[in-house]
């Protein structure tokens, strides 16, 4: 039964902060776009790495330690057993009819078994999962996925391994979205006599393949948007961005030419879904996660061999036409994936689940 707008579904949501992303990157940002009318959402962030605890619990943080190490999970850390305490309290409490965990690889270790136990089955908890299938078997409790109501991934190519753990009924994949307001084409064409590609992030990027790519094109310009080292030291044609805000990284998918992201693995991603909101032309890796990103020849996908990506690049070096041809197809296809179109998904989903 689906509840009544007078009553609207109240949703707390977790997840995890990463400092390096700004207001407009990050799959939290669908929770802006459900209908106000229909959810009720609160929002709880854990950092990704271990803080301090409030000081009435600082006296129990040994035990609380030795919990963190029975998750035997990777990357759950005190942050995120703080926040599964406090979601087990406001669920006792009453205070949500879903719980959803929006990064199920750092977190929802404990509550939903909790729940269960405890007799709140009413209490519905759900789990994103990002990553793909050769990191979340190392990082992922695999037993605790059964206790989830509802599991949803990013991309079809996660399916595989989270049907050996999942029933097929409680799996759904919703595909990642985008700022499609805040990434866009710039309103006039810029104009440089140096091609200018733009690799944005650096999870799963092969900065090997990279450097060489960049190293064989002396005369295209690579500008890197990244919170690390990438290892591209005396490569005079490669430019560095650290800390940049939001309309410094908006601006400079607007100013490049190219989207050039090779990658060893992916999902979903943030810089593939900015850059083609941007209107880029896109050239990466041709991986089966990407593939359901940029369908039906929306982007240029090539081999992860460095060859390969330059005769790419050339190509589209070559032809100004094929660059505006190619923006042109991933503006549209960006489109499909803004978040308003995302949140409409889920806000079936969760209406599905409370009537499951």
């Amino acid at each position: 039964m689906l509840r009544s707008i007078e009553r609207p579904i109240r949703i707390r949501f977790q997840h995890t902060r990463y400092p390096h992303w700004g207001g407009h990157s990050g799959y939290a940002l669908f929770v802006r776009q459900l209908d106000p009318h229909r959810f009720r959402s609160t929002i709880h962030g854990s950092a990704d790495r271990e803080t301090d605890l409030p000081g009435w619990l600082k006296p129990a943080k040994p035990l609380l330690k030795r919990l963190v190490a029975r998750a035997d999970m990777r990357w759950y850390k005190l942050d995120d057993l703080h926040a599964e305490m406090n979601a087990i309290a406001a669920g006792i409490a009453g205070k949500f009819d879903i719980v959803h965990f929006l990064d199920g690889e750092h977190s929802g270790r404990f509550l939903p078994q909790f729940l269960k136990k405890a007799g709140k089955k009413r209490i519905k908890t759900i789990a994103t999962f990002h990553q793909p299938p050769e990191l979340a078997k190392d990082v992922l409790h695999a037993e605790s996925l059964h206790w989830f109501d509802q599991v949803v991934l990013v991309s079809p190519s996660q399916l595989p391994f989270f049907r050996e753990h999942v029933e097929e009924e409680r799996l759904k994949v919703i595909l990642h979205g985008v700022d499609t307001d805040f990434f866009c084409p710039a309103s006039r064409s810029h104009h440089s006599d140096r091609l200018r590609c733009l690799t944005v992030g650096h999870w799963l990027r092969d900065w090997e393949t990279f450097l060489i790519v960049a190293q064989a094109l002396p005369d295209v310009q690579f500008d890197v948007v990244v919170n690390r080292d990438p290892g591209t030291r005396n490569t005079p044609n490669v430019f560095v961005h650290h800390a940049i805000d939001d309309f410094e990284l908006a601006n400079m998918y607007r100013s490049a030419d190219i989207l050039f992201l090779p990658l060893l693995q992916s999902t979903a991603n943030n810089a593939l879904l900015e850059g083609m909101a941007s209107g880029l032309p896109i050239i990466t890796t041709d991986l089966e996660a990407v593939r359901t990103y940029l369908p039906e020849g929306d982007g240029l996908l090539v081999s992860g061999r460095p060859d390969a990506f330059v005769q790419a690049i050339r190509a589209l070096q070559r032809s100004p036409a094929l660059r505006k041809e190619f923006g042109l197809k991933a503006r549209v296809r960006a489109e499909a994936l803004a978040w308003s179109q995302i949140a409409a998904c889920y806000e079936t989903l969760y209406a599905k689940v409370l009537g499951r």
